[in-house]
């Protein structure tokens, strides 16, 4: 887009059917390394201005990164109570993608379950307390007296 504006397309309250909102936005502060800022503009669907904040952590051992997020929700205060319900309040989501974000850089890989068993081989049957019978002696006739 031109002067430097993204578009941003998101599912609507939840992620709920096929809703949408859209907006532009535009960067009006960045310090190389350190800052982004941005804002809506226009006649946003979600107004809302946020910041990335970059931080070097103690002793030079990696980043910390701070986001600040304010935002009007399109269906007020209902629709956050909603989307924090269904955990699809924009400050759930940040701070979930900010871990995987995190384990990403850290590992150069996002720990997933996907696609994996469940650690029980084809065919097994459940063992409960009380399903095995020991062969041989019982313990009263083992002992000599």
């Amino acid at each position: 887009m031109p002067d430097g504006r993204t578009h941003w397309v998101a599912k609507g309250i939840g992620g709920i059917g096929a809703s949408k909102v859209e907006w532009d936005a535009e960067i009006y502060n960045e310090i190389e390394n350190e800052m982004i800022a941005w804002r809506s503009v226009d006649d946003a669907d979600v107004v809302n201005a946020g910041s990335v904040r970059f931080h070097a952590a103690p002793t030079g051992h990696g980043t910390y990164v701070r986001v600040v997020l304010n935002y009007n929700p399109p269906a007020g205060t209902v629709g956050a109570s909603l989307a924090q319900l269904l955990g699809t309040e924009p400050g759930q989501l940040i701070k979930e993608e900010l871990r995987r974000f995190k384990q990403l850089m850290e590992t150069g890989e996002i720990a997933t379950i996907d696609g994996q068993s469940s650690g029980r081989a084809e065919g097994a049957v459940g063992i409960t307390p009380g399903s095995f019978k020991s062969e041989g002696a019982s313990p009263d006739e083992s002992q000599e007296g």
